[in-house]
């Protein structure tokens, strides 16, 4: 069974009743979903932004899917990928920063041996296995 780790743009998609979130979510019925506590917190400002955040809605909207924290583990799988992208000549310190809950998520999925399901592909295949949908 494949375990998918819904990155934010899934989540946002979703809340918008995106057809190629249905499909996919269709297409992968039996398998495991969860999103992680950052991903979480991202749609929330987006909600907060738009003046529509309500705590409950947004609970209920994803009470199928496992939110899971980040925890000490997640960090170093995180602090690996960081570090290669600080070496990297590829990256600047900027980038790097401003890379940092995506990096946050990727050791996520690393630690728990899941794959991103995004849009953003380019942002996490480098790290970990991703599906776009």
């Amino acid at each position: 069974m494949t375990r998918y780790l819904l990155d934010t743009t899934f989540l946002i998609d979703y809340l918008g009743g995106s057809d190629d979130v249905r499909r996919f979510l269709e297409a992968h019925e039996e398998e495991e979903f969860a999103t992680t506590a950052m991903n979480y917190k991202e749609v929330a400002v987006g909600l907060r932004l738009d003046d529509s955040f309500d705590p409950e809605r947004l609970a209920a909207a994803f009470e199928w899917l496992d939110v899971v924290p980040v925890a000490s583990d997640h960090a170093l799988a995180a602090s690996a990928f960081e570090a290669d992208l600080y070496r990297s000549d590829d990256h600047t310190r900027r980038a790097v920063d401003a890379a940092a809950a995506d990096l946050l998520i990727a050791g996520v999925a690393d630690a728990e041996d899941m794959t991103v399901v995004t849009r953003n592909v380019d942002d996490f295949e480098p790290f970990v296995p991703v599906a776009e949908y």
